[in-house]
């Protein structure tokens, strides 16, 4: 019987140490065929929508793959062969001549060419629910399996039954997380969208109105709005696909001071129409970086976008910094802005999430966030509100 409480234990520590579902189920089977002594040991689900058991685990020895396949391919009726009655009277089955039972099926040994001489099967349950079915075949050094055999093939019976069902719960409770947030962003996409639809439309009545009276300059805000509007929406989509999309960073030597130099030329035109103005402190001695710089230049982008947005003073001021220390290298947006909330502030890198209502699409943090962490970089706030914002990205 010591031998038997170190096989339990043993599985006790496994349970703790492996997270896996297939690994932690199958040292199960293994130590259950070490603890009896069986050439083999097997352990069969419970297909309730087939009324049917399959065999998901097969423990047998190294020679005997093809017979592990062999038997996966098996399905087997509740109430037919030793394990379907097993399953069926929810009892513990002992067979100890299995060619001279009636319940013995020998329609497997045939398919995959072992010889059964004897064989136990237990009950997995869980909470007076069918789980499946464990068998262990061929005591060896024995002419059979006993009740002490039994007893403890139903202790591991119960902890295979208890792993199954905490993974299942796992499973569904991530196939829900899943559904809620595929509605989230379902419905995030379609009220952004609709804000630029609702654009779409107001450009083309301008243009239609302006065409109609021959006025060319409404027909030019027109076309501007639905430029604009058109543009919003394929950012969107681009943002969509880059946020769903998993992706490897294409990585080269980056001058992360340029592409900074870059983003404060392309965004000074913007910033000064909303008196604001772009600032650049770069570290010297930086050099290049093995980075993407596409995905970085679209990072600054975003983070400048938003700055210069948050920043409705005439003295309003962005600064777009970079320094080098022993996390690695930090690249740094800040500005004197309305500032953000704590309570937002948890939900910043959350897609669809926005505090710029229907002008803003809600995706571009959610991008962000995701491009450094492709890189294995983090990207933290500090925000107080009414004194402004800062976002640090940091590559390792």
């Amino acid at each position: 019987m010591k031998l038997d409480i170190e096989h339990l234990y043993r599985i006790e520590k496994f349970m703790e140490s492996i997270t896996d579902f297939d690994r932690l189920l199958e040292a199960i089977i293994r130590e259950s065929a070490n603890a009896l002594a069986a050439e083999s040991a097997s352990l069969a689900l419970y297909d309730e929508d087939t009324d049917e058991l399959y065999f998901y685990v097969v423990r047998g020895k190294p020679s005997e793959r093809d017979f592990e396949l062999q038997l996966k391919s098996i399905r087997i009726k509740k109430g037919e062969g030793v394990a379907g009655r097993c399953a069926a009277m929810q009892m513990p089955v002992i067979i100890q001549d299995a060619y001279n039972d009636p319940h013995f099926d020998p329609s497997a040994d045939r398919k995959t060419g072992f010889k059964t001489r004897n064989l136990i099967a237990v009950p997995m349950i869980y909470r007076g629910k069918l789980v499946g079915v464990v068998e262990a075949v061929n005591k060896t050094g024995a002419d059979g399996f006993d009740r002490l055999d039994e007893k403890v093939l139903s202790v591991l019976a119960s902890q295979a039954a208890l792993v199954i069902e905490n993974a299942r719960l796992v499973q569904e409770n991530l196939r829900q997380a899943r559904a809620a947030a595929m509605g989230e962003g379902i419905a995030g996409a379609a009220h952004c969208i609709k804000n630029i639809l609702a654009g779409v439309g107001s450009g083309e009545y301008v243009m239609q109105t302006g065409l109609k009276n021959g006025d060319l300059p409404k027909v030019e805000k027109g076309w501007e709005v639905l430029k604009r509007n058109t543009d919003l929406m394929r950012d969107l989509v681009l943002d969509m696909l880059n946020v769903a999309k998993p992706r490897e960073p294409e990585t080269e030597p980056t001058d992360v001071n340029s592409v900074c130099s870059a983003v404060a030329d392309l965004m000074g035109p913007r910033a000064a129409e909303q008196g604001v103005v772009i600032e650049l402190t770069l570290a010297e001695g930086i050099g290049k970086r093995t980075l993407d710089p596409k995905g970085v230049y679209r990072c600054v982008l975003n983070l400048v976008g938003n700055a210069v947005d948050a920043c409705s003073a005439p003295s309003g001021r962005v600064e777009i910094s970079t320094a080098e220390d022993a996390q690695g290298l930090a690249v740094s947006v800040s500005d004197n802005g309305c500032g953000i909330s704590r309570e937002n502030q948890e939900k910043l890198f959350d897609a669809f999430f926005s505090t710029k209502g229907s002008k803003g699409t809600g995706l571009g943090l959610a991008v962000t966030h995701k491009i450094v962490e492709e890189h294995g970089g983090t990207i933290a706030v500090q925000s107080e509100e009414d004194m402004g914002t800062t976002f640090t990205m940091r590559f390792p």
